[in-house]
């Protein structure tokens, strides 16, 4: 039984669990990019500072510096804003506003891009929306440079919400670095183990399809983007990331997890944010742990209160490889 299988037993198994709230990991994220080519990747929160709260006409903005390494080029760029709190007086809605890319005192409005929400849903008070506004800027910046990503509240009916982050994802391209592969995945899921919401239930999976030579694997790095994780105080470990292993959330599923992918690996706390900055920004090395198929990471609330907005797979391989096509 392959790791698609196991998680469709466990989807079946949910089905027949009661469910409460959105504070369980019922949004994960999904791979929106699957690549590899001879080149890097980077993600920055640049300067970002929570925002406080937005009124009609108010903004936001974030600086970014943009080198890419010597000799190579950029091939994808994303921007995600992180947004929490967006209301209009105790009703919970989706934030209005305009984004815009500045470059050398050129300002370029950001359109479309892709809204990804929740919340903690159930009828209460300060039900109130958050989520993930992602923009894919490969067309725009193209140069090395100092970039600002900028927004402006343009709701005329007194709503307002906060920005947490914004986040600058770069890849770039160059024949003189090394082959990489890359899963890139978004979304937002909240979580909370509370309100009859176990940390099991709280916690979210990624999956990284597909085969790889895992001993031709040099370095192995797991990006993980999480709004409010580490916020919360309280005793004990209030927030999880696995690697390949199980959380226990179904005993006889996590035992078939552990026999099949064995060689994983936990920690706990490692999200920490506080007033002024309020996106935790992980980045470690997973290479110990890689299977050679259907790597996965899973993140998990124990009473701290989270977001996940972004699990990304970076492999670099000794020498090169033949990678194919991706998603």
């Amino acid at each position: 039984m392959n790791l698609r299988n196991v998680a469709i037993l466990i989807n079946l198994l949910l089905l027949i669990t009661p469910a409460s709230a959105s504070y369980a990991g019922d949004k994960p994220l999904q791979t929106v990019l699957h690549d590899g080519h001879h080149g890097a990747l980077d993600f920055s929160l640049g300067d970002s500072r929570y925002s406080g709260e937005l009124e009609y006409n108010e903004s936001y903005q974030v600086n970014f510096s943009v080198e890419p390494p010597a000799g190579s080029s950029i091939k994808v760029a994303k921007a995600y804003v992180y947004w929490v709190w967006s209301k209009k007086g105790l009703e919970g809605i989706y934030p209005e506003f305009n984004a815009s890319l500045e470059n050398s005192g050129t300002v370029v409005p950001l359109k479309g891009g892709q809204m990804y929400t929740d919340t903690k849903g159930f009828v209460s008070r300060y039900d109130f929306f958050s989520g993930t506004h992602a923009y894919d800027l490969t067309e725009e910046i193209s140069e090395p440079g100092n970039y600002s990503i900028s927004l402006v509240n343009t709701a005329e009916d007194g709503s307002t919400f906060c920005v947490q982050s914004i986040g600058l994802l770069l890849v770039y391209e160059g024949q003189e670095l090394p082959v990489i592969e890359y899963w890139i995945n978004e979304g937002c899921d909240m979580l909370y183990a509370e309100y009859g919401i176990d940390p099991e239930m709280a916690t979210t999976t990624a999956y990284f399809e597909g085969d790889i030579d895992s001993e031709n694997v040099a370095d192995a790095r797991l990006i993980t983007v999480s709004p409010s994780g580490g916020y919360s105080s309280g005793a004990g470990a209030r927030n999880r990331l696995f690697f390949n292993e199980k959380t226990e959330s179904i005993p006889v599923i996590g035992d078939l997890i552990k026999l099949l992918f064995g060689g994983g690996k936990s920690w706990k706390d490692i999200y920490q944010t506080n007033e002024t900055v309020q996106v935790a920004l992980d980045e470690r090395p997973v290479g110990a742990y890689l299977e050679s198929a259907e790597n996965f990471a899973s993140i998990q609330d124990n009473g701290d209160y989270l977001l996940v907005t972004n699990e990304i797979l970076v492999l670099e391989f000794k020498k090169p490889e033949t990678l194919e096509g991706g998603s």
